[in-house]
């Protein structure tokens, strides 16, 4: 009995200890990677800018996200003014990582796991690329996973615990909010209707659904119908779909589960190394034809922390021994859960997986909301044994030093973006007050709105360059060609005043006097 009391001890002690050391151990880790480099987030200087210039947008997709982040950034101000909101909305996400990381330590203890499956699950979870990334992005993808995860665990009280309506309640709440920081998390209902109506609670399912609906609804009639003006119910839902009003963004095929894989494996390894290979380089360049990879080739060159070969073994190792447990995870019954956790977790994962493989399978960014229920499935379906955990150990370890070392260690400078080191010339030179014409793409155009003090103008648009402010009128090498292949009228006057600023192998500038 004594001894029995002491491991009880044991166990307790290191239940309050762990999870916290574990956590203050992985936020370590990863602000010793904070971000500088977002050639991977596009939107995200968007969302800064916006942001940054107190010009917050009401968008459909992420309706409370920019808004949120305008308001903290604000608070963090006042109490600090020195903050900006590029570092406050980066710490948000490594606050919501964090807290998601917290949650899935407690779902794996909850679900039975014991302290080596809640431990593999969240080291395994945090070790991930897209997941590691976007938890210092300033992005809208980690900030809902905390109330995603949340209402899972409310969920589950309803449906196995056969708790009342105040957790029926707060379940459908949490997942209001997550929908409102990001539209993808209204696929929760898929679920939670799923468990309620098996569970023959059909009066919770209708209580979910009231409240979810209420928090979503009256948020978007806020947004849509007084501040931005939507007056008729036809205008309102148009604007409420968002991009899904555009339809599909990759057409379905055959081929979209092999996508969709792709796509999960970018999540979880990173794969810029690949690019430091002139094969493997050549070979990706084939398959995706048409697509810019000038930044992976930039970031090959300039942000790994070891070589091809190196990388190459970490990948291919932490592959093999991750793919192998997730094959035994699911072929065989492992450890004996809490009722009611695998088929939740399950549910959770197919339902997010399902969405991502219909919309845009090979986007990283839409698997990050499966990938904990994905690493709790695999996790928490192996067996204690010590053969499997030193398995499962040593793939996670492997995950790790790959993607630390391959991806995260090189984004934490600024010099392995090639738009940040393509453009130092430019953000040097210009000052408050100029106008600078540029034609350069969606990517190029959020580092020039973000990073410049200057006006920035599409180059169809020189004519009112002189209109707009004191400063100078400066022309980018991109803007001057596009101008040469569609010429307005005054464009060859225009043209014949140029005088060169600077050139570089990448970008000239050139003044047009005012």
């Amino acid at each position: 009995m004594a001894m029995d009391r002491g491991d009880s001890l044991v166990e307790t002690r290191s239940d309050k200890l762990l999870p916290g050391l574990t956590l203050a151990l992985i936020g370590l880790l990863y602000l010793l990677t904070f971000p500088q480099n977002f050639t991977e987030g596009e939107d995200a200087v968007y969302y800064v800018d916006h942001v940054a210039g107190g010009v917050a947008q009401w968008h459909p997709n992420h309706l409370i996200y920019e808004p949120l982040m305008q308001g903290l950034t604000g608070v963090a101000q006042a109490v600090w003014p020195g903050a900006t909101a590029l570092a406050v909305m980066q710490v948000a996400s490594l606050i919501a990582a964090l807290w998601t990381l917290a949650l899935v330590w407690k779902i794996a203890r909850l679900a039975g796991g014991g302290l080596s499956g809640a431990s593999g699950a969240v080291w395994l979870l945090a070790g991930c690329f897209a997941f590691w990334l976007y938890g210092m992005y300033p992005d809208t993808y980690t900030l809902p996973l905390p109330f995603v995860l949340a209402s899972f665990l409310a969920l589950w009280q309803v449906g196995w615990e056969q708790s009342g309506p105040r957790a029926v309640i707060l379940a459908a709440f949490l997942a209001g909010i997550a929908t409102l920081i990001h539209q993808s998390h209204v696929f929760l209902a898929v679920p939670a209707l799923i468990v309620l109506i098996s569970a023959r609670r059909i009066g919770a399912a209708v209580l979910w659904l009231a409240v979810f609906g209420a928090v979503v609804g009256v948020f978007y009639l806020w947004a849509g119908w007084v501040l931005l003006g939507h007056r008729t119910i036809g205008e309102l839902i148009l604007w409420a779909k968002g991009y899904a009003a555009d339809g599909l963004w990759t057409p379905l095929s055959v081929l979209a589960p092999v996508k969709a894989l792709i796509g999960l494996g970018t999540a979880i390894w990173s794969s810029l190394f690949l690019f430091a290979s002139p094969e493997a380089a050549g070979a990706l360049e084939r398959v995706f034809a048409g697509r810019q990879l000038v930044e992976e080739a930039h970031f090959a060159e300039t942000g790994l922390a070891l070589g091809f070969w190196p990388l190459l073994l970490l990948t291919v190792l932490s592959v093999l021994a991750i793919g192998a447990l997730s094959v035994r995870a699911l072929l065989r019954r492992g450890r004996a859960l809490t009722p009611g956790f695998a088929p939740l977790l399950i549910l959770h994962a197919g339902t997010y997986a399902l969405v991502a493989t219909i919309w845009e399978p090979t986007n990283k960014e839409f698997w990050i909301v499966a990938l904990p229920f994905l690493a709790l499935l695999v996790v928490l379906r192996l067996p204690p044994v010590r053969g499997v955990q030193r398995v499962l150990a040593a793939g996670i370890l492997a995950l790790w030093v790959a993607n630390g070392a391959g991806a995260m260690m090189g984004f934490a400078r600024a010099d392995s973006d090639y738009w940040r080191v393509t453009h130092a010339p430019l953000l040097q030179e210009v000052r408050p007050g100029d106008i600078v014409v540029d034609d350069c793409g969606y990517i190029c155009t959020g580092y020039l709105l973000l990073f410049s003090p200057a006006e920035l103008l599409p180059a169809d648009a020189l004519d009112r360059a002189a209109d707009i402010g004191p400063g100078r009128i400066l022309l980018t090498s991109r803007a001057i060609a596009a101008l040469d292949v569609e010429p307005e009228d005054s464009w060859a006057s225009q043209r014949a005043l140029l005088q060169p600023v600077f050139s570089t192998a990448a970008l000239s500038l050139s003044e047009l006097p005012r």
